[in-house]
């Protein structure tokens, strides 16, 4: 990925959404002076990882703010339908502040427009063993690194580059946990066995960890000779008892990796892909492992299905279903697909292709590819309803289709009511869609709701109980056009905690009022 004269990339961020992979990067304009180089995150969007188109940027810096002067390092994560961006917003004012470094949030359902909140959510004022002095420009606090916590379902780990005040001549990675709330997170201290006792290096920068057959893999990027370096261990919050330093990675290549430097990690299905930036580009290789915890790197695959789709998501036993696959670079090239599904109320297990009577090979013969198929149910014959489920996959699970219900042929019982819990509210309008933050679950614990604007325009946002008596007002200020995270920690407006039952939000625009059912199944 290349984003041409004059912008060079540095620390960025890479996922796959809906079939197209997005880049976030920080981008550095190497003609201007370098307090005017790093304003802003460069975006570019591939359908193969090969073929790069640049988008506008996004998330400028903000005058007068805490990211006022630069923006580094994204890392995106998704959690209740939303994107959660956290970057690292650097603020440079005389006698106030120099290269002040925090980390900040912004929000998006759609990866083309974001929110920014207005406050930082993590910085060095908030872990005590760092040094944290916003006059000094070699105090650092930078890019962050978020994931899910493995050992705690719904929480998440940051990872972050920074200086111990016990020894401040060098670098470490913290590390802070969150229990669900993006916002809110606490020290879990340093990660030590990046201290330059074991890494011989006291620039620590550009951390990300992933796992692999059981196994943690930590890297960063260090100011040695060959800047890439990582570890192993079985804890990713662990000991250094609890880790192996491997070393640099070129040492491991077999390469010199002397300009590589922050490095990433993108797994998608079963293909996992490592990234570095180098010169005026990002490089990205498909990770081949070896037996042990070694890797070596190869080019991807030019040829890329974006997407596999089923004409409808219902359809009678022996019913004609049409599966439309759209993929990229395909020419003279052949796909391997496999079957899960099962028996309503049952997990997935692989089914026949043979009995389903569909290929287990497929020559793509043009860039989109529609196949008629006479839906195949394999639920048991004694079953009157006969509902049985079928998901089309690629055999490396990099694009699968959603699940088709095939039903029998003759009528059935009518489907069951959902739980009395069910969220079943979530109302767009012409300009506003406003819903729980997981619109799948009701608000068993507190978090907030999701507020999503065509065009910027003055909100008012109030939540009502059954008997109509308004409870609190979450907004009332102007809000930018995209998607806005409402915090409601399920309080009123004196403070005390709401009862469990049924609430309603409602919000009002110009010309516009769209009022959404929440149910609360649990005090805060």
């Amino acid at each position: 990925m290349v984003p041409g004269p004059p912008y060079k990339p540095k620390d960025f961020t890479l996922l796959k959404r809906d079939g197209l992979y997005h880049l976030f990067y920080i981008r550095r304009n190497v003609v201007l002076p370098y307090a005017q180089a790093e304003r802003e995150l460069g975006h570019a969007v591939s359908p193969d990882l090969w073929i790069w188109t640049q988008l506008p940027a996004v998330i400028p810096a903000r005058d007068s703010s805490w990211d006022s002067d630069h923006i580094w390092a994204p890392t995106i994560v998704l959690k209740d339908s939303i994107y959660w961006m956290f970057y690292t917003g650097v603020a440079d004012s005389p006698g106030v502040f120099s290269l002040y470094q925090r980390t900040g949030i912004a929000t998006s359902t759609d990866l083309m427009n974001w929110n920014r909140y207005d406050a930082p959510v993590w910085g060095c004022a908030d872990v005590p063993w760092s040094w944290c002095d916003s006059t000094n420009a070699n105090t650092g606090f930078r890019d962050p690194f978020v994931m899910p916590d493995p050992s705690a379902p719904g929480h998440w780990l940051m990872y972050t580059s920074t200086f111990p005040a016990s020894d401040p001549g060098g670098m470490v990675v913290g590390v802070a946990a969150s229990d669900g709330d993006l916002w809110q997170w606490s020290d879990l201290g340093p990660l030590w066995i990046t201290h330059r006792s074991f890494t011989y290096s006291t620039v620590i920068e550009s951390p990300h960890l992933f796992e692999h057959a059981g196994l943690w893999y930590l890297f960063y990027t260090t100011n040695a000779g060959q800047p890439i370096t990582f570890s192993t261990g079985t804890d990713p919050v662990g000991a250094p008892p609890t880790w192996t330093y491997r070393g640099r990675l070129g040492t491991m290549l077999g390469l010199d990796t002397n300009a590589w430097y922050a490095s990433e990690y993108l797994r998608d299905g079963l293909v996992d892909y490592f990234s570095y930036v180098v010169a005026d580009r990002i490089e990205i290789y498909r990770m081949v492992w070896g037996a042990d915890w070694r890797f070596s790197l190869a080019q991807p695959d030019f040829m890329h299905v974006r997407s596999m789709t089923w004409s409808a998501d219902t359809v009678g036993e022996h019913q004609a279903v049409k599966l439309t696959i759209v993929a990229a670079n395909w020419q003279g090239r052949s796909i391997s697909i496999e079957a899960v599904g099962g028996a309503n109320g049952q997990p997935d297990s692989v089914l026949s292709l043979d009995r389903l009577g569909l290929p287990a090979t497929l020559t793509l013969m043009a860039d989109t590819v529609r196949i008629v198929w006479p839906a195949v149910s394999l639920a048991d014959t004694s079953d009157p309803a006969r509902a049985f489920r079928v998901t089309l996959r690629l055999t490396d699970r990099t694009a699968e289709t959603r699940p088709l219900v095939i039903v029998a042929a003759q009528p059935g019982p009518p489907p069951e009511d959902p739980p009395d819990d069910h969220i079943e509210d979530r109302i767009r309008g012409g300009g506003i869609l406003l819903g729980p933050l997981n619109h799948a679950r009701p608000l068993r614990a507190p978090r907030g709701l999701l507020l999503e604007m065509r065009r910027e325009a003055p909100v008012r946002l109030d939540l009502y109980d059954l008997q109509g008596r308004r409870l609190r007002t979450l907004v009332d200020r102007r809000l930018p056009a995209g998607a806005t995270v409402v915090p409601w920690d399920g309080r009123d407006a004196a403070g005390a905690a709401a009862l469990p039952g049924v609430y309603f939000a409602r919000v009002v625009t110009p010309g516009e009022t769209r009022t959404v059912r929440l149910v609360l199944t649990r005090q805060p």
